[in-house]
């Protein structure tokens, strides 16, 4: 059975995606699941998060004029038309395809023509894998309309702030678009709240309420409390289960993967 594509989200930047990605995925992983990781934000804070600064040499295989050639590859191979790529295999269940700032010229390219390799190379690896979750990159632009063109569903990790809640009507028109033009089988599988403070109880949920009014049942049960530990295990380029299986952080981890199974495979 092929991999479930999830594309995780916000046009605002600073929400979480990469350690909710991150995070997300090794809990799949726990539990015995296939996970690649398509590090596709040109910042790679996705790969760095994964490997630290010891970034193995084969997953920017590339050859004396800067391509990338077959083999283990990083994220821009993936846009390249003809080329073979493999993911590079972190451990038994967890593979990514890593990204550095060489991607970033993608992102002006057109859609159709970068885009479709891109989903026709994802689609074609989905048979080893049970879920496949593309790190978003905030903004628009080719990158992100290439991901939304390839998922079965968007993830959006949000801030329980105004400019948060903004970000998330303007990602919806985005879905809206790509799912007219594109990709008629995309679906929004939930927002869920991230790095919420104990401290702004009544603000946050002010904006929670205005969450579940203006996008109905996508909201999650399940949301992330801040804590400095999730920077602690980001610094070592764990997961928050890696760094401390006791943390209240790790709890919520394993909820919300286990609500994100419920509603991809429900």
């Amino acid at each position: 059975m092929a991999a479930k594509i999830l594309a995780v989200t916000n046009q605002k930047g600073g929400v979480g995606k990469t350690t909710s990605s991150c995070n997300v995925a090794k809990e799949l992983c726990s539990r015995n699941k296939r996970v690649l990781l398509v590090d596709n934000d040109p910042q790679g804070n996705q790969t760095k998060l994964i490997f630290g600064d010891d970034i193995p040499d084969e997953v920017f295989y590339v050859d004396e004029r800067g391509k990338s050639r077959s083999g283990p590859a990083n994220t821009f191979s993936l846009y390249e038309e003809g080329r073979e790529v493999e993911p590079y295999p972190v451990s038994e269940y967890l593979s990514i395809f890593g990204t550095n700032k060489q991607l970033a010229g993608m992102n002006s390219e057109d859609v159709i023509e970068v885009g479709i390799p891109f989903k026709e190379k994802l689609t074609e690896l989905a048979e080893q894998f049970d879920y496949i979750i593309i790190d978003c990159l905030p903004g628009w632009g080719t990158l992100l309309n290439s991901a939304l063109l390839t998922s079965d569903y968007v993830l959006i990790p949000t801030e329980l702030d105004g400019f948060a809640v903004d970000g998330i009507a303007q990602l919806y028109k985005t879905v809206g678009s790509v799912k007219k033009h594109l990709n008629p089988a995309l679906q929004v599988l939930g927002i869920f709240a991230n790095k919420v403070d104990g401290r702004r109880v009544q603000v946050q949920r002010h904006y929670k309420q205005d969450i579940r009014e203006r996008f109905g049942d996508a909201m999650l049960e399940h949301e992330i409390t801040s804590s400095v530990k999730v920077a602690e295990a980001n610094a070592l380029n764990q997961s928050v289960a890696e760094y401390n299986p006791t943390l209240t952080q790790t709890h919520q981890y394993q909820r919300l993967a286990t609500e994100i199974l419920e509603r991809m495979e429900g």
